[in-house]
């Protein structure tokens, strides 16, 4: 039972990243076959996963702020949230201008999908 207990336990860490790509990107959604040659229902999808990836960062950076925000007021250490959430900020950043580079449209930094 132990052994069986380890082997899931293995099994679910190893399946986890395989998860995660299937759960978070449009993969799953995507109309018809992806390799096709026709380059285009590929560029969507990673369009499609950079318009999210950055939203997801906008998101955690905006949760590490209010972490950080309930740690000071507690006293407790806030430093490492703050600075993270920084970074997550910046790469959503980074991650919109490449999103707005894949568009083909001048590169404005905003929020604005």
């Amino acid at each position: 039972m132990k052994k069986l207990r380890e082997t899931i336990r293995h099994a679910t860490r190893s399946l986890a990243p395989i998860m995660a790509v299937l759960i978070f990107t449009n993969i799953l959604l995507a109309q018809g076959p992806i390799f096709t040659g026709d380059a285009s229902n590929l560029s969507n999808i990673i369009r499609e996963s950079l318009k999210l990836m950055a939203i997801i960062l906008f998101c955690l950076g905006a949760v590490g702020i209010a972490w950080a925000i309930y740690n000071k007021l507690t006293g407790k250490e806030w430093g490492n949230q703050a600075f993270g959430s920084i970074l997550s900020f910046a790469f959503g950043t980074i991650v919109a201008v490449f999103w707005q580079l894949a568009q083909g449209r001048a590169v404005g930094v905003d929020t604005n999908f």
